[in-house]
């Protein structure tokens, strides 16, 4: 009984994984689950635009870094500061302990919250250093920053997400799912007598306690049990990353359609694209979903070159007489088609191939399209047939178009 009290004392169920790298060459299928030290999870508050976290929404909690064993207390302490404000709670992380997490879920569910996943960008962040950052948002000020879609929730850090009222997952975001693994201090067990496989048998008994647990959790939180299932087969030390079909198949986030803002980032080195991501249902029954994306990069003085990597429905028709244009107003840009053959783009979606669109399009387009409040993706199979349009809104874009035309431009 010594044994087994010590053990319950230091025993941590794992589920972590890291946040999903948004790199051209990304491959989530094959991504693993490396050990690396991450911060613990630090909660903020930060103040963006009117409606920069939805509509008539402009303030936010940020949670970001590995949950531990008192995130949940910690969480608990920062909502009660609050009082009676309900402030959406907007999750990056990479995971951590998965008995911490399904408290802080219960916590989201007692209180009726929404939470999401996005990246909080404090403005006072820009071009300082990690620990100055980081000193900043425990500073306990309200940050002015900006929200990025491009976002990781993995392992422990879903079953907190689906304990929410609602929960946000923009299309850009990654939700990351394995197994969990249980950790039972070996050489304090050997030191007190016990063997080998005493210790085995114990963290056996551990895991299928702490799933037995966690699959109840999830049906408490009226998610689908499929996903507790579907992670318990990943192996601990690689991760899936789930489609859009099974963020909604398993209740996650059912939305069928959703988009987010444009920004403009430096999402590598030197390189600053704009970036507007959207859901759709290409193929022929319409029902299959996929995350597709329009990139703006740097072209000359008075263009942007815009890419648009379109997803592939299974069971489309060819593409030969297919045309497609961005359309806003009277005013509309055709889109060229790459020659290469549809490819699958790892940091977009995992698993899902896209074919490739292209045109240079002057700054004023995008200007025009701002003031209309929509752009159109307007595409057509043939003549007999009505075109299929896609209104995505045009919030950030004029932002967006600023930034470019300054730093594309030298300035």
């Amino acid at each position: 009984m010594k044994f087994r009290a010590l053990l319950l004392v230091a025993i941590v169920v794992a589920l972590a994984a890291p946040i999903a790298a948004q790199s051209e060459s990304a491959d989530p299928q094959k991504s693993k689950a490396a050990p690396k030290s991450q911060p613990p999870m630090i909660f903020y508050l930060a103040k963006g635009e009117d409606d920069a976290c939805g509509p008539g929404c402009g303030e936010w909690i940020a949670a970001e870094g590995q949950i531990a064993a008192d995130t949940a207390q910690r969480m608990r302490t920062f909502l009660t500061r609050l009082g009676k404000r309900k402030l959406p709670i907007f999750f990056h992380s990479p995971g951590g302990n998965g008995t911490t997490s399904r408290a802080m879920g219960r916590l989201l569910h007692e209180r009726e919250m929404t939470a999401g996943v996005f990246e909080t960008i404090p403005v006072g962040c820009v071009g300082a250093s990690e620990q100055t950052c980081r000193d900043l948002k425990q500073s306990g000020q309200v940050l002015p920053s900006t929200l990025r879609n491009m976002a990781g929730c993995n392992s422990a850090c879903v079953f907190a997400l689906i304990g929410a009222k609602v929960r946000l997952v923009p299309p850009g975001a990654r939700l990351g799912v394995h197994s969990a693994k249980v950790t039972v201090p070996w050489a304090q067990a050997r030191k007190i007598g016990y063997s080998d496989r005493q210790i085995v048998s114990f963290e056996k008994t551990s895991l299928e306690h702490h799933n037995g647990q966690a699959r109840r959790y999830v049906q408490e939180m009226t998610s689908d049990v499929r996903l507790f299932d579907l992670a318990s087969k990943v192996p601990h030390e690689s991760i899936h990353y789930l489609s859009r079909d099974q963020i909604v198949a398993f209740g996650i986030d059912g939305r069928e359609f959703s988009e987010s803002r444009w920004i403009a980032a430096e999402f590598l080195p030197r390189q600053l694209w704009g970036m507007k991501y959207f859901i759709e249902a290409p193929g022929q029954d319409r029902k299959e979903l996929h995350t597709s994306v329009i990139r703006l990069e740097c072209g000359d003085v008075a263009r942007t070159k815009a890419i648009y990597y379109r997803g592939s429905g299974a069971g489309e028709a060819g593409t030969g007489q297919r045309t497609i244009k961005l359309a806003a107003g009277a005013e509309s840009a055709a889109l060229t088609k790459y020659s290469y053959s549809s490819d699958v783009v790892g940091w977009i979606e995992a698993g899902t191939s896209y074919s490739q669109w292209y045109a240079y399009i002057k700054y004023d387009f995008f200007d025009t399209a701002a003031t209309k409040g929509v752009v159109e993706i307007v595409e057509s199979e043939s003549t007999n047939t009505p075109p299929r349009i896609i209104r995505l809104s045009t919030a950030g874009l004029s932002q967006a178009i600023a930034t470019m035309r300054q730093r594309c431009n030298g300035g």
